[in-house]
């Protein structure tokens, strides 16, 4: 469990040799960044394959991580991780069988776990999940959006404005457009 006020970045370090993915935390406001840990490579991936990590900390204090793969086994499905002490120590990655990426992670009033995540193929759009065991298991796809015109779309984050009451942005570029333009989709968890 994360103290009070501290701030958790899972990551790629691109700065350091060797790519590092790993953890760092904040106690000032992300003013500064300490690393904390590095976050194991599966075996037979390359980390340099791994991108855009998004982390939650799940109602009994286990931290979950979800890691966009490009490896060539499980590639652009979302890979998870955790920690069972505050960060420090993570299991290797591995696979949700869920096809699609990348990944935004949110904990929910009711202490379960929400994830919302681009598809690029039909239908084209945005999908969401849900666990109600912090993360251990993930239910069906729930298609929140399949009307995309072209698969250069995603990027969903979403937020909970009241319970089960959700709001999700994410961009897209129409099939008959120059430019992406910013999409969003009120919508309840039933």
């Amino acid at each position: 469990m994360l103290k009070a006020g501290r701030l958790l970045y899972a990551g790629v370090a691109m700065w350091t040799a060797g790519r590092r993915v790993g953890v760092w935390t904040s106690d000032d406001d992300g003013q500064t960044w300490n690393p904390l840990s590095e976050i194991p490579a599966r075996r037979g991936d390359d980390s340099r394959d791994y991108h855009e990590l998004h982390a939650v900390e799940a109602a009994d204090g286990r931290l979950i991580v979800h890691i966009r793969n490009h490896n060539p086994v499980n590639s652009r499905e979302t890979l998870q991780t955790h920690s069972d002490d505050g960060g420090r120590k993570w299991v290797q990655p591995y696979a949700t069988d869920v096809w699609g990426l990348p990944s935004h992670l949110l904990r929910l009033s009711d202490g379960r776990l929400l994830m919302s995540y681009g598809h690029r193929r039909a239908p084209m759009g945005n999908q969401v999940r849900v666990s109600s065991d912090n993360a251990r298991n993930w239910s069906d796809a729930h298609v929140l959006y399949g009307a995309g015109t072209s698969s250069d779309l995603g990027y969903p984050s979403t937020a909970e404005t009241a319970p089960g009451e959700f709001v999700t942005v994410w961009y897209e570029k129409l099939a008959d457009r120059q430019l992406a333009q910013l999409r969003m989709a009120r919508w309840q968890l039933s």
